[in-house]
């Protein structure tokens, strides 16, 4: 299991900055983002890529489609298409999807299931002519109202279900999943089915800061979540794809960017180099 930079680590530094400093740094991986991106252009990106050495592994993010109606589902729709053709060009492997939160006149969360499975349904002609993995990302209970109805890995093996493998994985992050004492049964249930296709590491602690609440995560083992463990279950389980290392975070995104990369690498060490890998 190779690391990976996720570039929200690095969220406030542009692109190609960030593109020769993480392979200047040994990275070898980088999952990108749709929007630094799109502001970029594909051909800018792929040059970059390509004179700097790096793969780019994974791409985030689209989804947030189960409270959307009407022209904000097309909306939607067109923005995973767009992200699926910018995946296939740059030949990025993944897509990160995430559900989207609650209608204000449904509360259900089954039924917001439902509308996250007819999406994904609905996609997937474009999904499998893309090449591209769409993976469904559970995101912390916290945020269930607004961002995804989806907080576990179990609950979006349920929504992928009978959906084919090769199409559609989960995106496994430890802030959004440490929390679920199912996670080990889980993970291995994941991995049975094919469908355990990524795995970021990051760290949790209170107080969460406000009102960004998702920009407290903290570099692996700076927080309270056993990684040790939890990257052990996903080692045990044959997964060998990266590691990212993503992290919401103001006081780090202040750091130079050469500063964020060293802390990247040492977190990364100092979790793995604690698992014992096949």
């Amino acid at each position: 299991m190779k690391l990976c930079l996720n570039q929200a680590t690095t969220m406030p530094y542009g692109l190609e900055e960030t593109i020769r400093a993480t392979a200047a740094a040994g990275i070898e991986n980088i999952g990108l983002w749709v929007e630094p991106v799109e502001e970029a252009g594909v051909t800018a990106t792929k040059r970059w890529l390509n004179d700097s050495g790096l793969a780019a592994t994974s791409m985030s993010r689209v989804g947030f489609l189960a409270n959307k109606r009407g022209n904000e589902l097309e909306g939607a729709y067109d923005s995973v298409r767009r992200a699926l053709d910018t995946c296939a060009e740059l030949d990025i492997p993944t897509l990160a999807f995430v559900a989207g939160g609650l209608l204000e006149e449904d509360r259900s969360i089954r039924n917001a299931e439902g509308r996250v499975r007819d999406a994904l349904e609905t996609l997937l002609p474009e999904i499998a002519q893309s090449g591209v993995k769409v993976m469904l990302e559970p995101i912390h209970p916290l945020f269930v109202n607004d961002r995804s109805i989806v907080t576990s890995v179990g609950q979006a093996l349920r929504v992928l279900d009978g959906l084919p493998s090769e199409n559609f994985g989960v995106l496994v992050d430890s802030w959004a999943t440490f929390w679920d004492p199912d996670l080990k049964d889980s993970l291995n249930r994941a991995a049975i089915l094919d469908r355990l296709t990524g795995y970021q590491i990051n760290d949790f602690t209170l107080p969460l800061p406000v009102p960004n609440n998702m920009n407290g995560r903290l570099m692996p083992g700076d927080g309270i979540i056993d990684l040790t463990s939890m990257t052990q279950w996903v080692a045990d389980t044959g997964y060998s794809g990266t590691v990212e290392v993503e992290v919401f975070n103001d006081d780090i995104w202040k750091l130079p960017l050469d500063e964020i990369l060293k802390l990247t690498v040492a977190a990364y060490e100092k979790v793995i180099g604690n698992v014992h890998l096949n």
